[in-house]
């Protein structure tokens, strides 16, 4: 059982044979556009509602610089230079309105793209209907304050409106309207979808050795507890679509009076949950299938760590059969289907391989050093990163899918100078980013890194730790 679970964690390793290649992590290495982004101006609202409408105004404003500078590939220019003011001008351009902003003012500060906005807020009473009657509710129940919300984006050297759109939402929901907008403006720029519509699965350390699974937006915000199984969770893992997510839970066992690995799947719109494999033996889940149906685990079979794909109807299928008595675990599939990454000690050494499904076609892809685990695939398929040990402690790497081209992302110290673990990276679904754990702050919490300029933000601030964290594909909530 030691060798089973040693896979799984960090333990004592030997120095590297080879060393890794290094990367200037502070240099970005794509041109930042230059974006303009006015506070929205306040529109016709109640006198009543001004206070508050101030407030989520201001919010909003803070919310959009905040996300689309995380994005990475904007430089925001600052508000201070801007040559007109909020309100000052219309929306759209002179001599579109006659009161219309001036290009020229916009194009003197190289600005590529201008984002203006207004906003109003209104009070109003709902209605329930029951059996084709209206009730009203408690007049504390009663007053529903909504938020009203339109937006323009332009590219400022074609002279060109992009985006004009409308948003409603209650005027509690600012912090997901922000995520909307920002959403849309990135898609429109950039052509793709951003990460400010996904959320972060990650393990939650909680008192003694119990571990719980908790979910958070993109940022480290709303986090919230979302298994209470008063044990461990391990392994969390979603679905492509993300409406589900598989994870690990040691479960007890009254027959047996024992506790052992079992695989449930959360259903996240519905928050229920049901055991989809409980066979004796630890089950540790990894990934679905690009279709949903499967999810590619590894399980203790006939006294070796194999890798296996089990159905949602719980059946299982052998997809390594090694009887080496070697570990095989952590699998990653490709986004094409048609094959597989995994961490295995079959070599001596735990190393990263890749299987192709059909033909069994394996491939080591790793030779430096004596543990890289975790694998991840981008998006693309292109690249894979994952945890390395190197020179005392566990590194962020990456390479392409070949093993070819690997660099380290991650080198830094502790505040007491010692150097840092950072382990576990997962690729978001936009591929320029990626989330891990580090204990460089002192407990393990999460950051995010840009990988268009290699900047890392701390999203999780708290006195416990964090493992396992797993990045959603983007969600309609």
């Amino acid at each position: 059982m030691l060798k089973v679970l040693s896979v799984c964690i960090i333990g004592v390793f030997t120095l590297f044979t080879k060393a890794y290649v290094s990367i200037d992590v502070g240099k970005a290495h794509i041109r930042q556009s230059q974006i303009a982004i006015q506070p929205f101006v306040l529109g016709s609202t109640d006198s009543k509602l001004v206070t508050s409408a101030l407030s989520a105004g201001s919010m909003l404003f803070k919310l959009l610089q905040h996300n689309l500078a995380a994005f990475g590939r904007f430089n925001l220019i600052d508000p201070q230079a801007f040559l007109e003011k909020p309100g000052e001008k219309a929306f759209k351009p002179y001599p579109e309105e006659e009161k219309g902003f001036i290009w020229n003012n916009w194009q003197i500060l190289n600005t590529d793209y201008l984002i203006l906005g207004s906003y109003y807020v209104v009070e109003n009473k709902q209605k329930i209907n029951s059996q084709n009657r209206y009730f009203w509710k408690k007049p504390k129940d009663l007053i529903q304050r909504k938020i009203y919300v339109e937006c323009f984006v332009y590219h400022v050297s074609l002279k060109k409106l992009l985006l004009h759109r409308k948003y409603t939402a209650d005027i509690k929901q600012v912090h997901d309207l922000s995520n909307y907008i920002s959403n849309d403006i990135v898609k429109k720029i950039t052509g793709k979808s951003g990460i400010f519509l996904t959320q972060i699965a990650a393990v939650k350390k909680m008192s003694g050795i119990k571990k719980e699974l908790f979910l958070m937006n993109w940022d480290g915000s709303q986090a919230r507890q979302v298994s209470f199984h008063q044990s461990i969770v391990m392994s969390p893992i979603w679905s492509p679509k993300g409406d589900f997510i598989a994870y690990t839970a040691f479960l007890y066992h009254k027959s047996r009076r024992e506790r052992n690995a079992a695989l449930l799947l959360y259903n996240r719109k519905r928050k229920t949950r049901h055991i989809l494999f409980n066979r004796l033996g630890a089950t540790l889940a990894f990934d679905f299938f690009p279709t949903g149906q499967f999810i590619l685990a590894s399980i203790l079979l006939r006294g070796n760590r194999n890798i296996v794909k089990i159905s949602k109807t719980g059946k299982m299928e052998p997809v390594t059969t090694f009887i080496d008595g070697s570990i095989n675990v952590e699998p990653s599939i490709h986004p094409n289907g048609q094959s597989f990454a995994f961490s295995s000690d079959r070599g001596g050494k735990v190393m990263i391989y890749s299987m192709a499904f059909y033909k069994k076609t394996i491939r080591r892809l790793t030779y430096q050093g004596s543990y890289n685990s975790t694998p991840d695939y981008s998006p693309d398929g292109k690249q894979i990163v994952f945890a390395g040990f190197d020179g005392g402690r566990t590194d962020i790497f990456i390479m392409q899918s070949d093993g070819s081209h690997i660099r380290r992302l991650t080198s830094v110290k502790t505040a007491k100078g010692k150097w840092a673990n950072n382990e576990s990276p997962c690729f978001s679904p936009d591929g320029e980013h990626i989330v891990f754990t580090s204990n460089r702050s002192g407990l393990y919490q999460l950051y995010i890194m840009n990988l268009n300029n290699y900047q890392v933000k701390k999203i999780t601030h708290d006195s416990y730790g964090y493992k396992s964290p797993k990045w959603s594909p983007a969600l309609n909530h």
